[in-house]
């Protein structure tokens, strides 16, 4: 039982790791002000946390801010793509609701297959990035393709990533709980238990030509 509470023991590996995750999400938080770099920010954000899962040497800061620097024009450009979109998929669901026309259903079936693809590419393609060097046409696409062809992946990782999103939505209480943990840890955290996912799902395309490690 002493062993637990051992220098390099499991208790102190434990304390370390969430040390290094809230430093991490602080980084994350830092870096997304402005909130055009939202983008670059969760790209470096999952650049580290696959690291860390890999259990591959890594400094939090430099490499942060290297993969940071190193993603910071596609990041950015696919941002801006996500949000324009994004905007547009809102005002279409804003329509959707004053409208009864004869193609209702069929305009309900469109808009849902339109987000979730949208969703798709917003909660994998910044993942795929740190990982792999495409252009940005590629990336998308090689994102899309990838979660066809793992469906029980993709869902947990959909899971986690909007459990605390639906979480916020339930009560005042809660969202001002899952504010407070994200400022902290909720991040990172959430980037941690994907990335389990994620490394489990990108080790088949690792050493496929098509895809090329960054």
């Amino acid at each position: 039982m002493n062993h637990i509470f051992e220098w390099n023991g499991p208790l102190y590996r434990f304390l370390l790791k969430i040390f290094e995750l809230m430093l991490l999400n602080c980084l994350f938080i830092l870096f997304c002000f402005p909130i055009i770099t939202v983008g670059a920010s969760t790209t470096a954000l999952y650049t580290i946390t696959i690291k860390m899962v890999r259990n591959e040497e890594v400094s939090l800061l430099g490499g942060f801010i290297q993969a940071f620097k190193k993603n910071f024009k596609q990041s950015t450009a696919i941002w801006i793509f996500l949000l324009i979109i994004g905007s547009i998929l809102y005002m279409d669901y804003s329509f959707l609701q004053q409208y009864s026309g004869p193609f209702s259903l069929l305009v309900h079936i469109s808009l849902f297959f339109f987000s979730l693809v949208y969703l798709i590419i917003t909660v994998f393609i910044f993942p795929y990035i740190s990982r792999f060097e495409n252009s940005i046409k590629e990336s998308i696409g090689n994102t899309l393709k990838m979660a066809a062809a793992n469906p029980s992946k993709i869902i947990p990782i959909f899971i986690i990533s909007l459990f605390p999103f639906i979480l916020m939505l339930i009560s005042p209480y809660l969202f001002v709980f899952c504010l407070y943990l994200s400022v902290f840890l909720g991040f990172s955290f959430i980037a941690y238990l994907n990335s389990f996912l994620i490394v489990n799902m990108y080790g088949k395309y690792e050493n496929e030509k098509d895809f090329i490690i960054s």
